[in-house]
């Protein structure tokens, strides 16, 4: 991997052959918002860099081809598992990592032959909100590449909040001891900022977008879209509950204002009576549609409507994949969601939208697009002046349409060429030596 003269080029001017490990988002989890994420990277890296050799972490159990990502790429098992001696937990490779025998390990070794490790944190995670065992978690591959001695990069994301010293010196370090760190808004970068101190290389912590914007809609199978193009035949209001805000724990933990489920059954009510037809739009979904899945937020709406205004209410299928889902938005005069990546796939495909939001994520990705003001914060507003803020923009919708239409085309071409010039950075640093410096 090292060496100092410059290695082969494709007809972009990207190195060629590059080992990249992706951590901290994969397509085997029913979050669409993280597959979002993984899948937008993948497919930019399939344009850009065809003959990379793409290894992609996640959950599963040992190591499995991956043709649909590249003929040299892979998907690798890694977890926190009490069965520390399986080759996929954590502690098996530090282990390896430790003892120099980062070959013995198939995960480990994949760190040590990177020209570069890409990390998005599930978007959002690099956080302690969450609680410490989130923030291990999403730390671990991070510390993986640093041990390494490989170049770390953190793709756009959101950085904190922390509520804790402990998990705020463990991200100064982790930022400080990366090559290049991007932040997916200007409220991130402001956080970026400061979690890398003043003595750091600015330069090398940039302002980007989330890297959703530009992942392409996918029309479903037959069946499906044609359904979908029925019910979007006239004024259709698309509707994203999260599964994670239903009960009073999460009034708690998420300080909102008031009664999240009650405020969004009065929303539903508000579209019905403002004589568009509802569609539910699933983005989290578990199996059985329990737990967080947004499968029972919807049900326990729809159970508290009466049955005539339930019959003007669609549920788009849960199992779409992110890809679909975008499509699926798309085809809505309007939208509304509290799961962020459900409001990009709206925002992206410049379909007017609204969030009700739950943290400071949401306005930093609207103000991307100069949304800002399309955000209602639960933390601040529920009940009736929630639902009149957010029906204020259901009202809008040409105006924020002829807006998004100015400003989101730079938006998502920018979403695919901070890609793209990472990837002509790392083939810089693989022909330079074969790393790149820390940012501080």
């Amino acid at each position: 991997m090292s060496g100092s003269s410059r290695g082969p080029r494709d007809h972009t001017g990207i190195a060629t052959g590059l080992r990249l490990v992706l951590a901290g988002a994969s397509l085997g989890t029913g979050n669409r918002g993280v597959e979002a994420l993984a899948r937008a990277v993948i497919d930019s890296i399939g344009r850009d860099s065809a003959d990379a050799a793409l290894s992609v972490l996640d959950d599963g159990w040992g190591v499995r081809a991956a043709p649909a990502f590249g003929a040299r790429s892979d998907l690798v098992g890694v977890r926190w598992s009490r069965r520390w001696h399986r080759p996929e937990s954590w502690a098996r490779i530090r282990l390896a990592q430790a003892l120099g025998r980062a070959d013995a390990n198939p995960a480990a070794a994949r760190f040590a032959a990177a020209d570069a490790v890409l990390d998005l944190s599930g978007g959002d995670s690099f956080t302690d909100l969450y609680g410490p065992a989130r923030l291990a978690a999403v730390s671990a591959p991070k510390r993986a590449a640093i041990r390494a001695g490989r170049p770390l990069v953190l793709l756009p994301q959101t950085y904190g909040p922390f509520t804790t010293s402990r998990g705020r010196t463990s991200a100064e370090r982790i930022i400080r001891s990366s090559s290049v760190a991007f932040a997916r808004d200007p409220w991130s970068h402001e956080q970026l900022l400061s979690l890398a101190g003043p003595d750091a290389d600015h330069t090398r912590l940039r302002r980007g977008v989330d890297v959703a914007f530009g992942l392409e809609a996918r029309r479903p199978t037959e069946g499906v879209a044609e359904q979908v193009e029925q019910w979007t035949s006239g004024l259709t209001a698309g509707v994203n509950v999260s599964g994670l805000l239903l009960d009073s724990a999460a009034r708690t933990r998420f300080a909102l204002a008031g009664d999240y489920l009650a405020t969004m059954t009065q929303l539903v009510r508000g579209l019905l009576a403002a004589e568009a037809q509802v569609v539910f739009v699933p983005h989290v979904h578990s199996s059985g549609g329990v737990g967080e899945s947004d499968m029972a937020a919807i049900r326990r709406i729809r159970e508290q409507l009466s049955s005539r205004e339930r019959s003007r209410t669609r549920v788009v299928p849960p199992d779409l994949d992110a890809r679909e889902l975008k499509w699926c938005i798309s085809r809505l005069d309007w939208f509304v969601g509290s799961r962020m990546h459900s409001t990009i796939a709206a925002l992206s495909t410049l379909t007017p939208a609204a969030a009700y939001a739950y943290s400071d994520k949401a306005s930093g990705v609207f103000e991307t697009c100069g949304m800002r003001s399309q955000v209602v914060d639960a933390r601040q507003s529920a009940g009736g002046e929630a639902v009149d803020a957010i029906l204020t923009s259901f009202n809008d919708r040409e105006v924020i349409r002829a807006d998004l239409a100015a400003a989101v085309p730079p938006v998502v071409e920018e979403s695919r060429t901070q890609l793209r010039d990472l990837l002509t950075d790392v083939g810089r640093w693989r022909d330079s030596g074969g790393t790149a410096e820390p940012i501080v």
